[in-house]
């Protein structure tokens, strides 16, 4: 764990409040098209400017959060790749290493989806994740003095041609934030494209699954992109039908959900060995707030109910056990960096004594283990059950920015 002198923190946050005010709205890009006709966002935040300033301290941003968030934001832009995005198991080659300084490489790459030591199969959804952490503060393509601007720009650019299930609403996100945040049409008809392909992937059940056709219905973890990405997609223009959440909602109200508020994975999960999970409720907690159903339901209050016994705490261990004749090693306790950001989306829409308590425990987990040595200062170690077994440290640090910004990177949406 570190620490940072007060007269430091003091300093920080004063260069940062001074960043902030620099410009409350973004210039558009020489070349782009005249300000297009948006609706005033209802979920993506003000990322700059005074907005930004009041949002961010009303909901508990602090100097020791804010200089945590940059710090990742360095850690990613150090281990980009040269033609943007980034490489989840090779982005080590970035690293600047130096005997005399004692800096090692990094370590933590990304591996197969089930933890295969295969290469990652998701750099193109990874690096849209990054992308958007680099949103959320602020940055877009052609800012004058921006360090960053060509970056995202290079980054965008490649989530044009980004292939695979999960990439598409990842991407389609980046896009409709972009697009939000500079209103000059130039992410406009990426939105579109990807709002066409997301809504022509939506199964009959109304919500959306990764393995289909093959496996029958529709599955949370991808619902739940698909879900960020619409909503998100509307505050930048896109045409999002009017029964998302009504569909979404009568699929989620299938779905099994045990005593301890854990929601099942699919219909009929347990024919296909899933049982309920603490995860999937933090996801339906984030799908239900995000959709504005079901927020009075039985099912809701179960899920926010849980998620405030499971507020997040950076402590793990380890077990053997034997699963299927094999032994294996299974994680106890709940750190997950993506189940916790699923989390500060639902409690930052829930508000209140909700928020705050939430907020309270994260920030204490991100800023109090974020790594502070050599080549790695700035990132987190992937040791949470997604970010070790998959993702990796490009993946956590993602999340960890992310979750950081959530002050202001989102508004609460009115209802």
């Amino acid at each position: 764990m570190r620490l940072v002198p007060r007269a430091a923190a003091l300093l920080a946050l004063a260069a940062i409040a001074a960043a902030a005010q620099d410009a409350d709205e973004p210039a558009a890009a020489a070349g782009s098209e005249p300000a297009t006709r948006l609706p005033e966002p209802r979920l993506i935040g003000p990322r700059r400017g005074e907005e930004r300033v009041r949002a961010a301290r009303r909901n508990g941003a602090n100097t020791l959060t804010e200089k945590s968030m940059r710090e990742g934001l360095d850690w990613l832009a150090r281990h980009a790749a040269e033609g943007g995005g980034w490489d989840a198991d090779d982005f080590a080659a970035r690293c600047a290493v130096s005997v005399e300084q004692d800096r090692e490489p990094c370590d933590g790459v990304g591996k197969g989806q089930h933890g295969e030591p295969v290469p990652c199969p998701f750099d193109d959804a990874i690096s849209a994740l990054a992308t958007l952490a680099f949103l959320g503060d602020g940055h877009l393509p052609g800012t004058p003095d921006d360090p960053y601007a060509d970056l995202v720009e290079r980054s965008l650019e490649r989530l044009r041609s980004a292939s695979g299930t999960w990439a598409l609403p990842l991407a389609t996100l980046c896009f409709a934030e972009a697009e939000a945040m500079e209103r000059a049409g130039r992410y406009r008809d990426d939105v579109d494209r990807g709002v066409a392909a997301l809504l022509g992937k939506r199964q009959k059940d109304g919500a959306w699954g990764y393995a289909a056709p093959w496996r029958p219905g529709s599955d949370m973890p991808y619902s739940a992109l698909c879900v960020q990405a619409l909503i998100a997609a509307r505050d930048a223009g896109g045409d999002v039908p009017d029964d998302l959440g009504a569909g979404v909602g009568t699929w989620m109200d299938t779905l099994e959900v045990d005593a301890k508020g854990r929601v099942a994975y699919l219909v009929d999960g347990r024919r296909y060995g899933y049982t309920p999970t603490t995860t999937n409720a933090h996801l339906a907690a984030a799908m239900r707030a995000l959709l504005g159903v079901g927020l009075d339901g039985a099912a809701h209050k179960r899920s926010l109910a849980l998620l405030a016994r499971k507020r997040p705490v950076w402590k793990i261990s380890f077990r053997k056990a034997k699963v299927r004749g094999r032994e294996i090693e299974v994680q106890l306790g709940h750190l997950s960096m993506y189940q916790w950001w699923y989390g500060t989306i639902a409690t930052h829409q829930a508000g209140g004594s909700t928020w705050t308590a939430w907020w309270g425990k994260l920030k204490g987990a991100l800023v109090g283990h974020q790594r502070d040595d050599g080549c790695a200062a700035g990132s987190w170690d992937p040791v949470g059950e997604y970010e070790r077994l998959t993702g990796g440290r490009v993946f956590a640090t993602a999340l960890g920015v992310l979750m950081l910004q959530e002050p202001y990177r989102h508004r609460r949406i009115e209802r």
